[in-house]
């Protein structure tokens, strides 16, 4: 189709040199030869009479003209891929589409087994791609490279549509033989033990708990593991001394293979929600909103199974 004498393949093109940066990453993503990803990029010049891209030092930098087309045309392209989900069919039985979601380390043992037996029964050719978060995901989910992100709701972005996933209530846990762990813990007792904790954003925490409620996540000279994520704390209390707020359901999975004791919060501790955000342009996309129903029956099924 041509649009003013443009082709418009050729700005699905511009948009991917614009991400990129680099003519030959653009023809791998578009499964061209750079030979023709140049030839591309020789008629958008001609067309808009700019250069677009030019070479400076040994990386290529966007004009002036280029930076400013940059964000519309991201978002032409995502309300296109928009009308082409609609118009499509989502059949889960002989899909073979591939959804990218980003998922807290918090939520992988507990949700990922489960869903993939749910997919794999249900949606045989489909491909799954679960990502770590990595800094902020709104750039990424604004240019299509994630369609849905898990995260709790105190990171959630009101740009983007969010939609409620679970509600994780907080327990206490620590090594079944810790002595000091045979019965209910007293707040005085927890606040003697030292503990593990990952590196959590006190600020935004600070929004929904108290004083006391946060520094029952780890007090100044109680902590003595500063874990690299939620999923491996279980593991690191067994044989120790070291105690763990966690999430009820991490600490369950943990539990089936982990000699540990768990037991409630000695304060009333809020609950902590974890969201599903995605792009308001992917609000028709009917493949999307199936994964996002499948998420929700896992979690029922896992809850129903005690």
């Amino acid at each position: 189709m041509r649009l003013k004498g443009l082709d418009l393949n050729l700005l699905v093109a511009l948009d991917i040199l614009l991400e990129e940066l680099n003519v030959t990453r653009a023809a791998e993503r578009m499964h061209v030869g750079q030979s023709a990803m140049s030839a591309a990029l020789a008629r958008l010049r001609h067309h808009f009479d700019d250069e677009l891209l030019i070479v400076t030092g040994r990386r290529m930098m966007p004009t002036a003209l280029a930076e400013s087309m940059r964000q519309p045309l991201r978002e032409a392209i995502l309300r296109i891929t928009g009308v082409v989900e609609i118009e499509r069919s989502f059949i889960a039985a002989t899909s073979t589409r591939r959804f990218t979601i980003e998922m807290p380390d918090h939520l992988v043992p507990v949700i990922l087994p489960a869903l993939t037996r749910r997919l794999s029964d249900r949606a045989p050719h489909l491909m799954l791609e679960v990502r770590p978060p990595i800094g902020d995901p709104s750039p990424l989910l604004h240019k299509g490279e994630l369609d849905l992100v898990l995260t709790p709701s105190i990171y959630s972005d009101p740009e983007y549509i969010i939609e409620p996933l679970v509600t994780n209530q907080l327990v206490l846990v620590g090594w079944r033989d810790n002595s000091a762990l045979q019965v209910q813990p007293t707040l005085e007792t927890i606040t003697s033990l030292p503990q593990a904790i990952v590196k959590f954003d006190r600020v935004r925490l600070a929004s929904i708990l108290s004083e006391q409620q946060l520094s029952i996540y780890g007090g100044t000279g109680r902590i003595a593991l500063v874990a690299p994520n939620f999923s491996c704390i279980p593991p690191s209390l067994v044989g120790t001394n070291l105690i763990a707020i966690l999430n009820r359901r991490l600490v369950k999975a943990a539990a089936r293979n982990l000699p540990l004791a768990v037991w409630n919060v000695p304060v009333s501790m809020p609950n902590m929600m974890d969201v599903m955000m995605f792009h308001q342009m992917r609000k028709q996309d009917s493949g999307l909103a199936w994964l996002r129903n499948q998420l929700h029956d896992t979690i029922a099924e896992i809850d129903d199974h005690g």
